[in-house]
């Protein structure tokens, strides 16, 4: 990563993303040096599992009026689990919540370096680079698809079709799901295709103005 002296927003932007990818894959290393140590203890803990919760202690303020003032709180949140015990007890939880740490943080690495490339082709004075289009669709279907296969999983483990080791072990029927990235990755997914359906098009334009001149 060479920094210039003609510096301009996209190249900040740039930047950013290069350093993000980078933390990514710096804070991946870590996880598996820390999980490889923690195999050599012979005592696993898991931090940081995303989960959602339903709480039913909030049925009393279901459309409650107060004043003349509706007021209702939903029963669903997300909050973080924290798992530890002995290898033996909780190996195929750390394996799993492991692999989806890591599934996860190779999601956000593909899409920051994708918009990388995207913002080097901007930075250098060629935004309608004939790969920004692809770039673009890329992203999108990498966020349409993870949206969709994580509604997917939430649906079948709310059916008992999959399980959660320990978290349905153990019976607590408020934790639902894990909460990775659902509908919102299926919406802005759908954006990038659209987006690069316009640069493909911008392109296209841009290369017959180009012939015409």
């Amino acid at each position: 990563m060479e920094l210039r002296k003609d510096w301009s927003l996209a190249y900040f932007l740039l930047y950013l993303c290069q350093i993000s990818y980078w933390l990514i894959v710096i804070s991946v290393g870590i996880e598996l040096v820390m999980s490889a140590t923690q195999l050599s203890n012979e005592h696993i803990v898991l931090t940081d599992i995303p989960v959602n919760l339903e709480l039913q202690q909030f049925d009393q303020y279901d459309d409650l009026e107060v004043a003349g003032v509706m007021l209702n709180i939903s029963e669903r949140m997300s909050s973080e689990m924290h798992l530890s015990g002995p290898y033996n007890k909780i190996k195929e939880a750390f394996f799993v919540f492991n692999g989806l740490k890591i599934y996860k943080n190779s999601i956000f690495f593909m899409l920051f370096f994708l918009l990388s490339r995207v913002l080097k082709n901007v930075a250098q004075g060629n935004p309608f680079h004939p790969n920004n289009s692809s770039y673009f669709s890329i992203i999108g279907l990498i966020l349409s698809l993870s949206g969709g296969t994580n509604i997917a999983f939430q649906f079948l483990n709310a059916g008992h079709l999959i399980s959660l080791p320990i978290i349905n072990d153990i019976g607590l029927p408020e934790i639902t799901s894990l909460n990775l990235f659902g509908k919102d990755f299926i919406l802005a997914g759908i954006f990038f295709i659209v987006l690069g359906y316009v640069f493909k098009e911008g392109t296209r334009i841009y290369e017959e103005q180009k012939l015409t001149v």
